[in-house]
């Protein structure tokens, strides 16, 4: 249909299920349980002073995740609210996001562009009444024409410059 396309492309959708499973259960359960094995028999195995703090891996684990959770959430929190990193990372993808720039099924399609809709429909009422300028007048030509292809399932045209990225 449209280079971003309105039909599924169920490979690419398989290999994004694929991935979101393998690197956020997979590979962080394995990384986990990997880090901890490897760190406990490395580091513990190589100092018998830590022996004393650790006396078994039991111990170990027990130990790194009561100061390990608490400290990743704080790291987590600083991340999310504290830091410029997640504003970036949400401005970027909000720019480079193709489905920003087309109407999307439910509410949107189905109430807000419709009562946007409504409210240009009176408003093209009126000015049969009252004449507007013939910039007003294209603006609303220019709406309309956008709004009648975000109804109809179709996508805005991206814009060529995203603030210089």
């Amino acid at each position: 249909m449209t280079s971003h396309g309105a039909k599924k492309s169920t490979p690419f959708r398989s290999w994004f299920y694929f991935r979101t499973g393998y690197t956020q259960y997979f590979v962080y359960v394995f990384g986990v349980l990997n880090t901890l094995t490897l760190t406990f028999y490395l580091a513990v195995g190589n100092y018998p002073e830590l022996e004393y703090v650790f006396p078994s891996f039991v111990s170990y684990v027990l130990i790194v995740c009561t100061t390990g959770i608490p400290l990743l959430i704080l790291l987590g929190y600083v991340h999310m609210r504290r830091s410029d990193a997640f504003r970036s990372e949400v401005e970027v993808l909000t720019e480079s996001d193709p489905y920003f720039y087309k109407l999307p099924p439910g509410i949107h399609r189905e109430i807000t562009a419709p009562f946007f809709y409504e409210t240009l429909t009176i408003l093209k009422k009126i000015d049969a009444g009252e004449k507007l300028n013939v910039g007003e007048a294209e603006k609303m030509r220019d709406l309309d024409e956008k709004l009648d292809l975000l109804i109809g399932g179709g996508i805005l045209k991206r814009p060529k410059s995203f603030g210089g990225l």
